[in-house]
Parts: C-alpha cells; structure tokens; sequence
C-alpha cells in the first residue's frame, strides 16, 4: 500500500499548493484499505471454520439470508469508503492540471486493471475449494 500512495503522488507531481491537499486522499486511501483487510479476515473466518465441516455438512447448514446480510453489509461498507475517497480526491483533483489528470486516469486503468486480476484468482479459488 504505501508503495502505491507513493506511486500514485510522484506520478502527479503535486506542486506546492497540491501538496497541502494530499494528506485527506492519503488517509482516505490507508482507511479504505484497512476496511478491506477488516473485510478480508471476516470472510477468512467464515471460511476456515467451514473447512472443518465436510461439503455436505457445509451445505447443508448453509444460511442464505445470514450470506445476503453479510454480503449488504460488505457491499455499503466498499461504497461508503469509495464515497469518502471521491469526497477527499475532489479538492485536489480539482486543481490537477491536464497532464495531471492524464497519469491519475492511467493510474486509475492500472489499478483498476490490478484489481480485476485480484478478482479473478479468488474466484478460481473459490472454485478450486468447491
């Protein structure tokens, strides 16, 4: 993580002024991170006490709504941190410059990019698991 942060502000090349705006978009990127390592040790929780039970035992005491709650849970807890990133990005990216803004939307694809990869290997995973 701080590899990217830091990534991510050297590749702006923040002046000055830019500067003074970047310690909300830093906090807000560190927070939502440390939720989705909240996030990440839950479902490795639910997950590991599953595997001492058999495949049938596991669906068979499967609870769909208990899934649908933490699943709601989960998914306003991501848009509440995306909300509160966009909230601390938008002083400072109102102040970018085109050049700016053009290695933000680069780095946006990259991460974006990343992330789908992430993505992907858990669902194997998953699948694996099955």
């Amino acid at each position: 993580m701080d590899m990217r942060i830091d990534l991510t502000k050297a590749a702006l090349q923040l002046t000055p002024d830019q500067e003074k705006l970047w310690p909300p978009v830093e906090s807000a990127i560190r927070a939502r991170a440390e939720d989705r390592k909240a996030r990440v040790a839950k479902i490795s929780e639910t997950v590991g006490r599953r595997a001492d039970q058999n495949a049938v035992e596991t669906m068979r005491n499967r609870d769909p709504i208990a899934f649908l709650q933490r699943r709601s849970e989960a998914l306003a807890q991501r848009s509440a941190d995306l909300d509160k990133l966009a909230e601390a990005w938008q002083p400072l990216y109102k102040t970018l410059n085109p050049e700016q803004r053009q290695r933000m939307g680069a780095l946006a694809v990259l991460v974006l990019h990343d992330m789908s990869d992430v993505v992907e290997r858990r669902r194997a995973q998953a699948e694996d698991e099955d």
